[in-house]
């Protein structure tokens, strides 16, 4: 493999680049494009869809060995990223195999206790599904009650109730052995657009933002998170171009300078109608990087994703993404995994 001039010795664009990226995956169960993408492709993280959960726990939780034993020895051994959006509710890959959990809202209306209890029970049902990561809990506020894709998806439509509440899941299961996330940053709660469909563009002033939407995400913070997810959003008032996804002003300004944030940053898919009808792939894949976002999530078909992959491997070696940069990542990311690589 070539690598650009000036890169530091040693560097394998091929290994960084499959640290930085939890993608998509075909079949449910064990196939030469799952091997490919873990032995050839370095692949160190994975998000399973319904098209991914075998009709058996027992079916799953052997895939799922699997990627982990393959992962393990394909990276030097930190583990691979194994994820599942399983909140609870109406987002929910596992609910046939594990059964079904409330959604946040309606747990929360039984109270602390209850929540603690919800989310020890939900961890443990992922960790033995063989999962090391659930897209969980949302941290957004339900401010916008025409919002058509949040909902009862949050907490509350009270912020602190919302950050309480995060706290004590991102506690709960960080227990049951699970790395642990927050999404959507900044906050996807007042948004009358679904950003799988299209890009919300808002208003929202910083200072509004700051004593609202923050408000989980700066206790999820100290409660050491280990992901946040960010939003395809357009806060035009913060930056009139870039959504949250693709904006330096948001994930290294705000994220990391401001609010002293220290975990990993993870695109929500950037497959979705938000992010690719304004961007093309080369493009997603370099602003999104470029604005401080270390873990790029994609859902593609297996040619797409193999395309997605070279197309990230191009731009850091053609230097449009720096070996720095990505030398920042992974430094991020080894402190993540090393956690639960023992």
């Amino acid at each position: 493999m070539g690598k650009k001039k000036g890169m530091p010795r040693g560097f394998d664009v091929r290994a960084a680049v499959g640290q930085m990226v939890i993608i998509s995956f075909p079949g449910d169960g064990w196939n030469p494009a799952l091997e490919s993408l873990i032995r050839d492709r370095k692949v160190g993280g994975f998000i399973h869809f319904k098209e991914n959960i075998p009709s058996s726990l027992a079916a799953l939780k052997k895939l799922n060995a699997r990627i982990l034993n393959e992962g393990k020895n394909a990276c030097g051994g930190l583990v691979p990223f194994i994820s599942v959006d399983e909140e609870g509710g109406r987002v929910s890959r596992l609910k046939t195999l594990i059964g079904e959990h409330p959604a946040q809202m309606d747990v929360a209306q039984k109270g602390i206790k209850a929540v603690a209890k919800n989310y020890a029970a939900l961890g443990r049902k992922v960790k033995r599904a063989g999962f090391n990561l659930t897209w969980a809990p949302v941290l957004d506020v339900h401010t916008n009650p025409a919002n058509p894709v949040i909902g009862n998806r949050s907490f509350s439509t009270d912020a602190e109730t919302c950050a309480q509440l995060g706290v004590v899941a991102i506690r709960e299961l960080r227990k049951a052995g699970l790395f642990t996330s927050g999404k959507h940053f900044p906050g996807h709660g007042d948004t009358p657009v679904d950003s799988h469909l299209a890009l919300p563009v808002m208003s929202t002033p910083m200072k509004t933002l700051n004593g609202r939407e923050l408000v989980p995400f700066r206790a999820a913070i100290k409660a050491k998170a280990d992901f946040f997810m960010t939003a395809h959003i357009r806060f035009d008032k913060v930056d009139a171009k870039l959504p949250v996804s693709f904006s330096k002003k948001f994930l290294t300004a705000t994220l990391r300078r401001k609010l002293g944030y220290k975990g990993l940053i993870v695109t929500d898919d950037l497959n979705m109608n938000a992010a690719k009808n304004e961007f093309s792939m080369r493009d997603r894949i370099r602003l999104a990087v470029n604005a401080g976002a270390d873990v790029l999530l994609i859902r593609e078909p297996y040619p797409a994703v193999l395309d997605f992959l070279e197309t990230f491997e191009t731009l850091v070696r053609e230097g449009e993404i720096s070996a720095a940069r990505v030398e920042e990542s992974l430094s991020r990311i080894k402190r993540i995994k090393r956690r639960l690589s023992k």
